[in-house]
C-alpha cells in the first residue's frame, strides 16, 4: 500500500516510499538465549574436537607429503585430509556459519602449530648436536608462535568468508601471522610501561639505602661503616642505575663499594666479572693502549691508574713509612726492653727493701717445712725426681746442719726457680715447684708453738731441732717484704712467658727476623695471643705502636709488589691476599681501626677484580697483534675494503678503530649501566617460527571446505 509523505508545511514530498511490514525477527528474551547457549555446548565441543583433529592431521599430512608422492608414483592413491576423515567418521558437527568457519581456521592453525612445538621440545631435551639446536629453534617463544598461528588463521579465514581468492587468503594469513605477535609484544610493553608509571619510584633515599645495605651485608659492612664521601658516591651511582630501568645486581653493588672505598675506578669487567665482558674489555684495553688517541687509551690507562691506587692505599696505611724492617724492629724491641727494665727496677727495689729489713735473720720452722715438702712430694709421687742438690739441702734443713731463716729461704727459692727454668723434664719441674710451695707455706719458728723433735715425712732421720727460740714479730715483716718482691717477680716472669717477643728481647734476639717471627709470621711466637701480649707491653709507646702498623703494611706491600719500587711494581692480588689471610683479621684489629681493616680487605678484593680471568674468558696476555685479531674491532682495522682505497684507507682505518674503542671504553666506565642488568624484552618476532607452518599448510584444507 502506497503512502504520500508530507513535509512540515503539509506540502507533499517528492518521491514515493514503501513501508515494510513489521515482521522482522525480534531478539529473544535472556532466558531463551541462555537455553539456546546451553543446548549448543555439545555442538561447540564437537566443533572444537573437529578443529583439533583437522589441525593436527593437516600438519601430519603436510609432513607426509614426500611419502604420499612416492605412493602415488607407484599407483597407490594417497590423499591428504586424514584429520578431516577421522572427524567425519566420528560424526563430529560441521561449521555452519561464517563465524564458526573463521574460528575453525584459527583453531586448526593453532593445533597444527602445536605439532612442531612439541617435537622441538622433545628434541631440545633428548637430542644432541644439530638435532638439539633445531629442536631449540622450533620450541623457542611458544607463546608468540601460537599467537601468530591464531592471527594467521583468523585473517585467512576472514579473507575467504569475505570473498578473497587463494592469493588474498595467503597474503592475509601472512599479514595476520606477523601482526599478531607484534601486537602482543606492543601490548606487553604498554602494560609494563603503565605499571612502571603507576608504581612509585624506588629511588627515594630510604629505598636506595635499603638496596645498598642489602648488597653489602655479605661483606659485613653497612653504609654507616663507610666514609661519608664514599657512601654518598655509592648512593649517587645506585640512584642513576635505577633510572636506567634495569635490575640492580647486588654483587655488582658490593664490588662498587670496594672500588669506591679504595678510590679505584670501577669498570664493567670488574663490576660484573662476566667472562665475555672481561675478555672483551681486557683485549680492548691492550688494543687501545697501542693507540695515540687518548680516548682509545682510556681502559689501559685506567688499569694502570688502579694499580697505582692500590699501592697508594697501602702507603696511606703506613707502608710508605715502614722503611728498613730492621730499624722498625729495633724500635719495637727498644720499647719492650724499656718495659722490661721498668719491671726489673721495681722488683729490685722490692727485694732491696726486703733485704734491708731487720727480720732477715728470723728463723723459719725447718720441721714444718720438711714435713710439708715430704707430704706434697709423696702425694704427687715425684719425690724420686728431686735433684740431688735440693734433696741434700732438705736433709740439711731437717737435721739442723743448715740454718733456715728468712734470708736463706729467699736464696733457696731463687735457686729452685733457676733450676725450674733450665729443666726440660716436667716431673723435675713439678717436684721443684712443690718444694717451693712448701717453703712459701713455712711459718716462723715458734709461731704455732714448740716444734716436735721429729715427725713423719721429714726428709731425714729422727733427730729434730733443739733449743728453738721464739721469734720476734719483726721476722714476719721481713717475710711479707720478700713475699711482695717474689710476687712481683713471679707476675712479671709469667708475663714474659706469655710474651714470646719480650722473652726474645731478654734473651738478646737479633732484629732482622723479629717482625717475621713475632708479628706477621704464623708460628707460636706470632700467634694472636702472643701478639696481643706484645701490644700490651708496648701500648705506652706511640712510636712502637706506629712501628708495628708500618711493618705490617710494609710487609703486605712487599708481598704484593715483590720488593719492586712503587713506580714499576705490578700489584699481585694472589700474593697480597695470601699474606693478608695469613696475618688474619684478629691480629690486624689489634693495631688498625675497623675502617683501616676494611680498607685492607677492600684493596685485596679490588685487586682480584682487576686481575680476574674467569674460566671461559679468552684474554690475550701476550699483548701482541693476535689480541686485536681475535676481536671484531680488528676487522675494522684490517678491513680489506678500506685497505684497497688509495690514501684514504690507511688514514681512515686507525681513526675508525680509535673511535670505536673510545666508545666502548666509555661504556665500560659507565657505572650506573654496569651495575644494572637490562630487562630482557621480548623480540618483535620470535627467533624461531613467528608464523607457524600450519598457517600455510591448512590453507588447502580451507579451500576444500
Amino acid at each position: 500500500m502506497g503512502y504520500t509523505l508530507l513535509d512540515e508545511s503539509g506540502a507533499p514530498v517528492k518521491g514515493t516510499y514503501t513501508l515494510l511490514p513489521d515482521d522482522a525477527p525480534k531478539a529473544k528474551p535472556f532466558g531463551q538465549q541462555l537455553n539456546d547457549a546451553i543446548a549448543d555446548v555439545p555442538r561447540q565441543l564437537g566443533l572444537t574436537a573437529r578443529y583439533g583433529l583437522e589441525g593436527v592431521g593437516g600438519m601430519l599430512d603436510t609432513l607426509a607429503t614426500p611419502f604420499r608422492a612416492a605412493l602415488n608414483a607407484v599407483g597407490v592413491d594417497s590423499k591428504p585430509g586424514s584429520g578431516q576423515a577421522i572427524a567425519n567418521a566420528l560424526h563430529l558437527p560441521q561449521p555452519q556459519t561464517a563465524q564458526e568457519r573463521i574460528v575453525g581456521d584459527a583453531a586448526r592453525t593453532v593445533a597444527g602449530g602445536a605439532v612442531p612445538l612439541g617435537a622441538g621440545t622433545a628434541l631440545a631435551k633428548g637430542a644432541s648436536g644439530v638435532a638439539q639446536g633445531v629442536g631449540r629453534m622450533l620450541a623457542s617463544s611458544p607463546a608468540q608462535q601460537l599467537v601468530s598461528a591464531t592471527g594467521s588463521g583468523l585473517a585467512g579465514g576472514y579473507a575467504r568468508e569475505t570473498g578473497g581468492n587463494d592469493g588474498a587468503q595467503l597474503v592475509a594469513s601472512i599479514a595476520g601471522g606477523l601482526a599478531a605477535p607484534l601486537g602482543m609484544v606492543g601490548a606487553q610493553r604498554g602494560i609494563a610501561a603503565a605499571a612502571r608509571a603507576l608504581t612509585p619510584r624506588a629511588t627515594v633515599p630510604q629505598q636506595i639505602d635499603v638496596t645498598i645495605n642489602s648488597a653489602l651485608q655479605p661483606s659485613g659492612l653497612t653504609l654507616g661503616d663507610l666514609p661519608v664521601s664514599v657512601a654518598s658516591g655509592i648512593r649517587n651511582d645506585v640512584a642513576a642505575a635505577y633510572k636506567t630501568g634495569g635490575l640492580l645486581s647486588p654483587e655488582a653493588i658490593q664490588r662498587l663499594a670496594d672500588y669506591r672505598l679504595t678510590g679505584a675506578t670501577p669498570t664493567a669487567a670488574g663490576l660484573t666479572l662476566d667472562p665475555a665482558i672481561v675478555t672483551q674489555q681486557k683485549n680492548l684495553a691492550k688494543l687501545g693502549i697501542n693507540s695515540k688517541d687518548p680516548a682509545a687509551q682510556q681502559l689501559g690507562q685506567t688499569q694502570n691508574a688502579n694499580n697505582r691506587v692500590l699501592i697508594n692505599g697501602l702507603n696511606d696505611l703506613g707502608a710508605s713509612a715502614a722503611g728498613d724492617h730492621i730499624a722498625g724492629a729495633q724500635t719495637i724491641m727498644g720499647a719492650l726492653a724499656e718495659r722490661n727494665a721498668q719491671e726489673q727496677g721495681l722488683i729490685s727495689s722490692l727485694y732491696g727493701q726486703a733485704r734491708d729489713s731487720a727480720g732477715r735473720a728470723a728463723p723459719l720452722d725447718p720441721y714444718a717445712f720438711t714435713q710439708r715438702a715430704g707430704d706434697l712430694l709423696n702425694e704427687a709421687n715425684v719425690e724420686s725426681f728431686l735433684t740431688p742438690d735440693i734433696r741434700n739441702k732438705l736433709n740439711g734443713f731437717a737435721s739442723g746442719q743448715i740454718p733456715l731463716n728468712v734470708d736463706i729461704a729467699e736464696q733457696f727459692k731463687t735457686g729452685i726457680g733457676r733450676l725450674q727454668r733450665n729443666s726440660s723434664d716436667g716431673n723435675v719441674r713439678t717436684a721443684l715447684g712443690l718444694v717451693r710451695q712448701a717453703l712459701d707455706e713455712t711459718p716462723l719458728l715458734g709461731e704455732h708453738g714448740p716444734s716436735p723433735i721429729f715427725g713423719g715425712n721429714q726428709m731425714t732421720v729422727s733427730g729434730g731441732l733443739a733449743n728453738a727460740a721464739p721469734v720476734a714479730s719483726i721476722g714476719q715483716e721481713a717475710l711479707d717484704a720478700f713475699s711482695r718482691a717474689r710476687a712481683a717477680n713471679r707476675n712479671w716472669m709469667q708475663t714474659v712467658e706469655r710474651t714470646p717477643a719480650l722473652q726474645a728481647v731478654r734473651d738478646g734476639v737479633e732484629p732482622d727476623k723479629f717482625v717475621q717471627q713475632f708479628i706477621v709470621g704464623s708460628g707460636n711466637g706470632a700467634s694472636v695471643m702472643s701478639v696481643a701480649q706484645l701490644k700490651n707491653q708496648i701500648a705506652g709507646s706511640p712510636e712502637a705502636m706506629d712501628a708495628v702498623r708500618q711493618q705490617i703494611a710494609g710487609y703486605l706491600k712487599q708481598k704484593a709488589l715483590g720488593s719492586a719500587a712503587d713506580e714499576v711494581g705490578n700489584f699481585s692480588q694472589s700474593n697480597y691476599n695470601k699474606a693478608l689471610a695469613a696475618i688474619g683479621e684478629r691480629k690486624l684489629n689489634l693495631f688498625f681501626s675497623p675502617d683501616e681493616v676494611h680498607q685492607m680487605k677492600a684493596i685485596g678484593r679490588v685487586a682480584s677484580y682487576e686481575q680476574f680471568q674467569p674460566v671461559g674468558s679468552a684474554v690475550g696476555n701476550s699483548n701482541t697483534a693476535a689480541v686485536g685479531g681475535a676481536m671484531w674491532l680488528d676487522r675494522i682495522a684490517n678491513s680489506s675494503l678500506l685497505s684497497k682505497v688509495p690514501v684514504l684507507g690507511p688514514s681512515v682505518q686507525p681513526a675508525v678503530q680509535n673511535i670505536v674503542i673510545g666508545m666502548k671504553a666509555g661504556q665500560a666506565l659507565n657505572v650506573p649501566s654496569n651495575i644494572a642488568t637490562p630487562v630482557r624484552r621480548a623480540p618483535l618476532l620470535a627467533p624461531g617460527m613467528a608464523i607457524g607452518p600450519a598457517a600455510f599448510m591448512l590453507e588447502q584444507d580451507g579451500r576444500d571446505r
